[in-house]
């Protein structure tokens, strides 16, 4: 019974364990309203890019958070110091380059946590609930579990060939054949392997299955839906009625 209590302890941050559908809808609001521009972007944009950052630091991906960081203090210094002394194509190549990543990059940042903080079963319950159809509750939930096992599979080639001397510095083409026909083959049999285990799981069985998680929406979870739905209506707003 200790053993079962200790499968079944949830230890993540509170961020990590909001309800899935908070998660995706957090996804669509930021990526798409940073797309988007406004006369209050420069404003959504920095306040949108702090928090897609802290939730990196909810399931303790700092290292990912550093580099984050250090990309975006790049962009900004390009943007403020770069951009204004260039012209024609140069500047062009410029402003789309910092334009593209710094409005995009907070969007991933938030897909990668969603990808990453979710468990499949918290997602297939959330899926259920939403009364979508297996046909693609089954791909996605695959999906949820294909990405973390290829990063994982990738750490481990990346430290094998590091610990043989292959690296990009040194042997370029080498590092990227070694690094990449391996992940081709693991891709191929880990999507299988997690295929074979869901149906295994009957997650494809016409009969409602049972769970135990419990997926509710929570305090935060209706905080951050007051918020998405203020950051909705600032968005149409300015989509109909700017000038």
């Amino acid at each position: 019974m200790k053993l079962v209590a200790n499968s079944l302890n949830d230890d993540r941050n509170v961020f990590a364990k909001l309800d899935p559908r908070t998660k995706i809808l957090l996804t669509i609001t930021i990526s798409t309203i940073l797309i988007s521009s406004g006369s209050s972007q420069s404003i959504l944009r920095i306040s949108l890019t702090l928090f897609s950052l802290l939730l990196l630091l909810s399931i303790n991906k700092r290292s990912l958070f550093i580099k984050c960081v250090i990309t975006f203090i790049v962009l900004f210094l390009i943007q403020k110091w770069v951009v204004p002394h260039t012209h024609g194509t140069v500047k062009f190549i410029f402003l789309g380059f910092v334009g593209i990543f710094m409005n995009m990059l907070p969007g991933f940042i938030v897909g990668y946590f969603t990808l990453f903080s979710t468990k499949v079963s918290e997602f297939i319950v959330a899926m259920e609930k939403m009364k979508l159809p297996r046909n693609i509750i089954i791909p996605i939930s695959v999906i949820f579990r294909f990405f973390p096992t290829i990063a994982e599979e990738y750490k481990h080639i990346n430290y094998a060939m590091k610990m043989r001397g292959i690296t990009f510095l040194h042997h370029f083409l080498k590092g990227i054949e070694y690094r990449l026909i391996p992940l081709i083959i693991s891709v191929v049999q880990i999507g299988n392997d997690l295929s074979f285990t869901a149906m295994t799981r009957g997650i494809d069985t016409p009969h409602k299955r049972t769970n135990i998680c419990n997926i509710q929406f929570k305090v935060l979870d209706k905080l951050l839906f007051l918020i998405i739905l203020c950051l909705w209506i600032v968005y149409f707003k300015e989509k109909l009625f700017s000038d």
